[in-house]
């Protein structure tokens, strides 16, 4: 294997559907598709959408064959009229489609399990043009299929982003490391860090200069508010070494940006809160008014939450937070419901309602209206309490209605995240 640093492979993306090309569906799989190609080493040159017109998909797929050596497709394998890719790829190669066999049979047990009829139009979704690979669809019908497009290799999968991601994972993503290695070299080595609490000024700020001096890394920031990531990719000759450049990085940026870093990689905001809670024995519960529920929600995507999470009360009228949770009329009469005071008791009453070792109480202001000079939109109240001292804190968060439940809840974690270490300062 050659130990010279390989130049990335470009990939073209193409996304085949009216309903895209028209703005009716986000288009999350080629978010998915290039992330993944990006980390195997791939360079993204291009992304195309086109309408489920044949001479449009043709088109297409005549230029990028001649520019790229991977063209990644997805949409246009379904069983309707305006699912034309099948065809269009068979007529480009001159040759004709055929049942793919094992997934014809897969079909046909499907849908005898669930009671269903099959019409003529289903089998459409089990060819493949002639000559080309099929790649089992385990999450569907319809199943991928590659083939070779002139200079390139031509992969096409499902628009359905469950089928597409089951596919890619088992079928694409072997293929594609296997062609990598054939080519020689390493992958890059890459690591991503998901960071809160930090603007993504201010984070660039910090780690300005970090990589001077090192060959072949690139730094990369993404924004998904109310959190960021940061993504090192070292592209060398030897693997060892780029993973030791990867090393070495990680422990400045953790330096720099200290406990702002929730995780690496798969890592995610809501685990890393669930990490924390585990580590302490500790349980949670929340008391929510402006949130209305969504900080429990987000706490409960989080596999085997039940260990920890005991639940929340949606406080959202007064006359809640008064019965329920036990806030004192006169703290609402003096301090208003969006207030310190208020949040305080609202957490303690959730501790005693649920019986956990730690509770967050949330009260705000979320929009669009309802402010006031003193409380304008976007205010928000936090209380925290656990073995020691309830805490409160007041936060100003700016945007839409659902940016500021969203920014509240993602806060309220990340106390209880932070909770335990902030005891100990």
């Amino acid at each position: 294997m050659s130990s010279s640093r390989r130049v990335p492979q470009r990939a073209a993306l193409l996304a085949i559907g009216d309903e895209v090309l028209r703005g009716e569906i986000s288009n999350t799989n080629d978010a998915f598709i290039a992330e993944r190609l990006f980390e195997l080493g791939f360079e993204i040159a291009e992304q195309v959408v086109v309408s489920d017109d044949p001479q449009a998909i043709r088109a297409a797929l005549v230029r990028l064959r001649a520019e790229m050596d991977i063209i990644v497709s997805t949409g246009g394998l379904g069983p309707t009229e305006d699912d034309r890719t099948v065809d269009t790829v068979a007529e480009l190669l001159a040759t004709g489609t055929h049942a793919d066999e094992p997934s014809l049979e897969a079909m046909k047990k499907r849908f005898a399990t669930h009671g269903f009829e099959m019409t003529p139009n289903n089998l459409r979704q089990v060819r493949v043009p002639n000559g080309a690979e099929a790649l089992l669809n385990a999450a569907g019908i319809a199943p991928g299929f590659a083939v070779q497009l002139g200079g390139a290799e031509a992969i096409f999968l499902p628009g359905v982003p469950r089928e597409m991601e089951k596919i890619f994972i088992d079928e694409v993503l072997p293929r594609l490391t296997r062609r990598l290695a054939d080519i020689g070299g390493p992958p890059p080595a890459v690591r991503t860090w998901h960071l809160y609490g930090m603007g993504e000024s201010h984070i660039d700020h910090r780690l300005a200069g970090i990589l001077n001096g090192i060959e072949g890394a690139t730094l990369h920031f993404r924004t998904s508010a109310p959190v960021n990531h940061v993504k090192l990719v070292v592209r060398q000759g030897d693997a060892e070494a780029a993973k030791a450049v990867v090393d070495k990085v990680d422990a400045e940026i953790r330096k720099r940006i200290g406990p702002g870093i929730y995780g690496v990689d798969g890592e995610t905001f809501v685990g890393a809160v669930a990490k924390a809670l585990r580590a302490q024995e500790a349980t949670l519960a929340f008391a929510e008014s402006c949130t209305g529920g969504l900080a429990g929600e987000l706490i409960t995507t989080e596999a085997g939450a039940s260990n920890f999470f005991r639940g929340s009360v949606v406080a959202y009228a007064n006359d809640v937070k008064t019965g329920v949770l036990g806030v004192k009329p006169e703290t609402i009469a003096d301090f208003g419901a969006v207030s310190e005071p208020a949040a305080r008791e609202m957490a303690e009453g959730v501790k005693r309602v649920c019986g956990s070792s730690v509770a967050v109480a949330i009260t705000g202001v979320a929009g669009p209206e309802g402010g006031a000079p003193d409380k304008p939109v976007g205010t928000v109240c936090f209380a925290i309490c656990g073995p020691g001292t309830t805490r409160t804190s007041t936060k100003l968060f700016a945007g839409t209605r659902e940016r500021v439940r969203m920014a509240a809840a993602y806060y309220a974690l990340d106390l209880a995240r932070r909770y335990f270490d902030t005891r100990k300062r």
